[in-house]
């Protein structure tokens, strides 16, 4: 059951503004860096490289802060920041500068570096341990849905307001004060570890959070198969916004619409994966959701340019991102101990955004060998296809015996 219902709600209520706003303000620089092509090479993957570098420097450090003090207090804080920081893009907005932008961009990705830990390592605080994978399930379904409308509320963003969209900055600014407001009504939780003591080191700290996450088998790779998915992610909104605005020459607002239009699917894949794993979370969820979304992103390489082939493979491949996804979020939270739930977190958004940095890095190769379009829907395809037989080998049996394999079913 559900120890604080209506903080979890809250919970939900405030990490959903926080996603929305973080993906609404990144795509509309992106689309910003795609209009303008004043980065070089390939503008988006060099400004999604400007908001992933704050989460490698500082996410470790954000999981031990989360277990120094109150997560609760630490939610409160970023959300604060994220409104200082909305009112900078604001400015940006209205002198069309990138530049400012991408700087705006960069310190978004700092206060999500810290929000991370904090919102993910409160679950378990939260909900009790049998409430766990249901809980995720509704988290996971509100994150997505945040990135998801989020990244298609700035193509209307843009088409609405055009030169003033810094009335849309002033909106993100907005968005943010409500959920600092909402944050404060959550239930006040205790600091799982006060004595932690706190080191900006982010590159020992992440070896040590490895070390402990090896110390359990079952644990490291499902931290690694999590991250594969961003890389996936990643590439894929570099890959929807290229062929839709390039390639096929979509309306701009019409084409960022139909990534929101994608929302409901994923909420809908992550609610049912949640009910289906009930108690515990169910490994071969994940081996299901990696294959299905192969074949999703195979389909969308292989077959017709159509926008709306494009759509309804896209809308398939998204319900199962949550049967792949939830299980595996459910296990990396509910493993570790208790003092160790936010170093652990951090760690495994650190590795997350790895992959997240690897997509741009990916991307930018990509394009040097003129490799874009739906070509890239092929790339995807192979990933999940490679996690998709890691998950069935480490959970059919295939492991070495007598190891600690990752068996969570």
């Amino acid at each position: 059951m559900i120890k604080y219902l209506s903080s979890f709600r809250l919970l939900l209520f405030t990490q959903f503004l926080t996603v929305f706003n973080d993906n609404a303000f990144k795509q509309v620089v992106l689309l910003m860096a795609l209009s303008a092509n004043d980065l070089g090479g390939d503008p988006q993957a060099r400004a999604g490289l400007v908001f992933a570098l704050p989460f490698l420097i500082f996410l470790v450090f954000a999981g031990d802060l989360a277990d120094r003090i109150s997560k609760r207090h630490l939610l409160i804080w970023t959300k604060w920041v994220e409104a200082g920081v909305m009112a900078l893009a604001s400015f940006a907005l209205w002198k069309h500068d990138l530049n400012l932008g991408l700087l705006a961009l960069f310190l978004m990705g700092a206060q999500s570096a810290f929000l991370g830990p904090a919102k993910y390592g409160i679950v378990p605080e939260l909900v009790s341990e049998s409430a766990l994978t249901k809980a995720n399930g509704s988290l996971q379904a509100s994150v997505m849905i945040g990135i998801l409308l989020g990244t298609g509320a700035a193509g209307f963003f843009r088409g609405q307001f055009g030169e003033d969209l810094w009335i849309a900055g002033l909106f993100f600014t907005g968005v943010a004060i409500v959920g600092a407001l909402s944050a404060k009504h959550i239930e006040a939780v205790p600091a799982a570890d006060p004595a932690r003591k706190l080191r900006f080191n982010p590159f020992n700290r992440f070896a040590s959070g490895l070390r402990l996450a090896k110390a359990s088998k079952s644990l490291l790779p499902a931290i690694i198969g999590h991250g594969l998915f961003w890389l996936v992610g990643g590439l894929g909104l570099f890959a929807w916004n290229e062929v839709g605005l390039k390639v096929l020459q979509v309306d701009e607002g019409l084409w960022t619409a139909g990534l929101a239009s994608l929302s409901l699917s994923i909420g809908i894949g992550s609610l049912v994966a949640g009910n289906i794993c009930k108690e515990k979370p169910r490994a071969w969820l994940t081996t299901l959701g990696a294959s299905a979304m192969t074949l999703g992103y195979a389909a969308i390489a292989l077959g017709p340019n159509s926008p709306w082939f494009i759509w309804g493979c896209s809308l398939m491949s998204n319900f199962f991102m949550g049967f792949y996804l939830v299980p595996l979020k459910s296990f990396i939270q509910k493993i570790p101990a208790n003092h160790e739930k936010g170093r652990l977190q951090g760690t495994s958004q650190m590795i997350d955004w790895i992959f997240i940095l690897g997509a741009s890095l990916v991307k930018e190769t990509l394009s040097m060998f003129d490799i874009g379009g739906t070509d890239t829907f092929m790339v995807m395809a192979a990933t999940m296809l490679i996690a998709a037989i890691s998950s069935y080998y480490l959970t059919r049996g295939n492991a070495p015996p007598n190891s600690n394999r990752f068996k969570i079913a």
